[in-house]
C-alpha cells in the first residue's frame, strides 16, 4: 500500500490514508484499515510526475490523494506500470535532461531558420499583398512623423531643389511601379543621408547636396532609393521589425511601442545586404538606361565612405574641442557600403559603359 494524504473536497481536512489497487479498482483505507472508497481506475486523474512536485489522484467528485513523500511517489510510479498506464511524450520528455536538452536545440533551430529564411520570405509575400494606397499613407504618416521630431524645412534654394527634382523626373523608368516624390530637409544632426519612405517619398538632406552636387552622383543615389522603393524593401524590413516587435510583446507584453516606432525605425533602417545589392543594380541599370554615368555614383559611394573612414579623426577633434566634417557618416551608417558594392558599380560601368557625363 502507498501513503497517501485525503481531501474530501468538501472540508479543508486532511486525512492519512492508504492506497491500493484491488481487482481494477482504487482503494482508500484509513490508519485503522476501514474502507473509505473505491473507484474504477479509468475514472480516476493521476497529474503529471514532476520533480520534486506531489502526485495527485483526483476522483470524479473532485476528492483527491496527495502523495509527496519521495519514496512513496517512487512505489506509486511502479504501481501505475503493473496497471498499463501510459504517459505521456510531453512527461517523459521534461522529466529527461536528453530530451529537454533535444527539444531546446530543435527550438533554437527553429527560430535561427525561421528568422533567417522564413520571416524574410514572409515579409515579401506580405508586403506584395499590400495597395500602394496603403503604403502610400503609412510613407506619408511616417514623413509628417519625422517632420514633427527630427526634420526642419530645407534652406536649399528652390531653383536648386527644382532642377534636381526635374533631372530626376526625366529618367526613363519603365518597369516604376511607383510615383516619386523628393522631399528636401535640412536634418541637422543626421548630417548627409537619403532615405525612402514607402509609397515613393524619398528624402534628400541638404547636407547630402552640399556634399556631392547635383550632378549624375546625386542621380544614382536617388535610383539607388528608387529600387528600395520599387522592391519594397523598407516596407518588408518594417514589417519584419513589427513581426519581432509582436512576438516579442506577445512572450513580454506591452504592444503599445510597436507602431509608435516606426519613424525612429526608418531613420535608423539598416538594410541586408541584398537589399543594399538589388538596389544598387536598379540604379545602375537605370542610369545606364538613361545614359547617366555609372561611375558618378560610383564616386559617391567612394567619397562617403573616405569621408566616413574620418570619423573616428574627427570624434577625436570634438572631444579636444575643435570640430571637423563628418557629414557623411550619417548616410554610411544608414547604407553600409562595402568595397563589394562600388567594385561591383565599377565593373557595371566598365561592362556596359556610360554615354552621358556627371555635371555638377
Amino acid at each position: 500500500m502507498i501513503l497517501a494524504t485525503y481531501f474530501d473536497g468538501r472540508t479543508s481536512r486532511a486525512q492519512p490514508v492508504r492506497l491500493a489497487v484491488e481487482a481494477g479498482e482504487a482503494a482508500l483505507f484509513d490508519t485503522d484499515g476501514t474502507l473509505l472508497r473505491r473507484a474504477a481506475l479509468p475514472t480516476l486523474r493521476v497529474s503529471e510526475r514532476v520533480k520534486h512536485a506531489p502526485r495527485l489522484i483526483t476522483f470524479e467528485d473532485g476528492a483527491f490523494c496527495e502523495i509527496a513523500d519521495p519514496a512513496e511517489q517512487a512505489a506509486l510510479n511502479t504501481l501505475l506500470q503493473r496497471t498499463g498506464h501510459q504517459e505521456g511524450l510531453v512527461v517523459r520528455a521534461q522529466n529527461s535532461w536528453k530530451l529537454a536538452l533535444g527539444a531546446l536545440i530543435v527550438t533554437v533551430l527553429v527560430l535561427v531558420i525561421g528568422y533567417r529564411y522564413g520571416l524574410p520570405w514572409g515579409a515579401k509575400v506580405v508586403a506584395s499583398m499590400v495597395p500602394q494606397r496603403v503604403e502610400l499613407q503609412l510613407g506619408r504618416g511616417t514623413l509628417r512623423a519625422l517632420d514633427e521630431r527630427w526634420l526642419k524645412p530645407s534652406k536649399l534654394p528652390e531653383a536648386q531643389q527644382a532642377r534636381i527634382r526635374a533631372r530626376f523626373a526625366a529618367l526613363r523608368a519603365p518597369q516604376a511601379t511607383h510615383t516619386y516624390n523628393i522631399v528636401f530637409r535640412d536634418a541637422g544632426s543626421l548630417g548627409a543621408n537619403a532615405f525612402a519612405l514607402p509609397g515613393g517619398d524619398i528624402i534628400v538632406t541638404d547636407a547630402l547636396v552640399k556634399l556631392v552636387g547635383e550632378g549624375d552622383g546625386l542621380t544614382g543615389v536617388l535610383a539607388h532609393e528608387a529600387g528600395h522603393v520599387e522592391y519594397r524593401h523598407g516596407l518588408r524590413q518594417l514589417i519584419q521589425s513589427s513581426a519581432i516587435g509582436a512576438t516579442a510583446a506577445l512572450l513580454f507584453g506591452d504592444v503599445s511601442t510597436i507602431l509608435s516606432g516606426v519613424p525612429a525605425a526608418m531613420l535608423t533602417l539598416r538594410y541586408s545586404r541584398d537589399y543594399e545589392r538589388d538596389a544598387d543594380h536598379y540604379a545602375a541599370q537605370l542610369l545606364q538606361d538613361n545614359g547617366l554615368s555609372v561611375g558618378a555614383f560610383a564616386d559617391v559611394l567612394q567619397a562617403l565612405e573616405d569621408t566616413h573612414g574620418g570619423t573616428r579623426k574627427a570624434d577625436d577633434a570634438k572631444k579636444s574641442g575643435t570640430t571637423s566634417d563628418d557629414d557623411a557618416s550619417a548616410f554610411f551608417s544608414s547604407h553600409p557600403l562595402t568595397r563589394e558594392r562600388i567594385d561591383t558599380l565599377r565593373r557595371f560601368d566598365r561592362t556596359h559603359g556610360a554615354s552621358g557625363a556627371d555635371t555638377d
